[in-house]
């Protein structure tokens, strides 16, 4: 049963002041995708159509809400903490950028598969595959950001820092808001 307190509570989002919240309420719904994805591959055979409503709405909120979280770490969060970081620390870092740059490069191949898909020529092993690689790399480097990141942002980061970075967070978000209207 669900406590009253929860069921009629209203969680407002994070926001942007609070930079590891902020970032963390971004992986649930990355992690949420993901899910999505899964779901999708294990059904591109049974339910063709459905599954590729379900990659392109994953697809859409990676490139546009997804694409601003990582631009707000590599940006904003990331040289302000390399700045204050010990060299053996700042390894991290960059493993979180490949990170990115990996799953940016499966991503773009689940999207020529699923593509392909849509056309008539669904390759489901291949699709599957790519899904799992994706979802399994972007849940490794969830779950070490939500720990590790979430550690160094709260220890380095000065309130300086986090005005920065709330106000960048801000400005993208007004830049995107007004490119989709």
């Amino acid at each position: 049963m669900i406590p009253p307190g929860q069921l009629f509570a209203s969680a407002a989002a994070p926001s942007p002041d609070n930079v590891e919240e902020f970032l963390k309420a971004c992986h649930r719904r990355i992690e949420q995708r993901l899910e999505a994805m899964e779901r999708a591959a294990a059904a591109i055979e049974t339910s063709r159509g459905e599954a590729l409503a379900a990659f392109e709405a994953a697809f859409r909120f990676l490139d546009s809400s997804g694409a601003l979280h990582t631009e707000d770490e590599e940006e904003s969060v990331f040289p302000r903490l390399r700045a204050r970081m010990e060299p053996g620390e700042r390894v991290y870092l960059a493993e979180l950028e490949h990170d990115h740059a990996e799953a940016g490069g499966i991503h773009r191949r689940l999207r020529t598969l699923v593509e392909a898909a849509a056309l008539g020529d669904a390759d489901a092993p291949a699709i599957r595959g790519a899904v799992e690689a994706f979802t399994a790399l972007y849940r490794r480097h969830i779950s070490s950001e939500d720990a590790a990141l979430t550690d160094y942002a709260r220890r380095l980061l000065t309130p300086e820092d986090r005005g920065g970075i709330a106000a960048e967070m801000r400005a993208r978000r007004s830049v995107s808001e007004k490119g989709n209207s």
